[in-house]
């Protein structure tokens, strides 16, 4: 995905009342949009010109978290996956995990990777994914973080490659 071009007309929105998930739901549909935009914090940035489809998904992913807020509100006596990750956080990793095999240096993947992990740090395992995998899929999401902003120098081809594992496993467990 190309860089987003800062002498253009750029359109800015402020989602800070937005949860880290939804910032995160917001990113994974805009990639899988093809839609190129940049994070400065809780402020999301795209080209003009992609104004109206990005406030499409912003309705969308508004609409889908108020209509789950009020099923979440119904349930909330069951209590039984309560630290369990969201199953679209798997989806969301496999995505980030596709775009750092292809670019290490994208930095709006690696921030997004690091929000998800801070996300699923300490969470189980979505229903359908065993614990051992849940295990493993994390281990490989937190070596891919350190190849590339845990040391000085960035390890990108290492990057590729665990990022490259991460995808496949997804892909045939989501």
């Amino acid at each position: 995905m190309s860089e987003l071009d800062l002498n253009a007309p750029i359109t800015e929105w402020e989602l800070d009342e937005w949860t880290p998930d939804a910032r995160a739901e917001l990113t994974t549909a805009l990639i899988e949009s093809g839609i190129v935009h940049k994070w400065e914090q809780t402020v999301l940035l795209t080209a003009s010109a992609v104004e109206n489809e990005v406030e499409e998904i912003l309705d969308e992913i508004e609409n889908n978290n108020e209509a789950s807020d009020e099923i979440d509100d119904s349930d909330d006596d069951d209590g039984d996956d309560a630290d369990a990750a969201d199953a679209k956080v798997l989806g969301q990793l496999s995505a980030i995990a596709q775009r750092i095999s292809r670019n290490p240096s994208d930095t709006n993947s690696i921030r997004s990777l690091e929000r998800l992990l801070e996300e699923i740090e300490g969470a189980n395992a979505p229903g359908e994914i065993s614990d051992s995998m849940w295990r493993q899929i994390k281990e490989l999401a937190n070596q891919i973080e350190e190849a590339l902003i845990g040391s000085a120098q960035p390890d990108e081809s290492t990057a590729m490659d665990l990022a490259g594992r991460l995808f496949a496993i997804l892909r045939s467990n989501v």
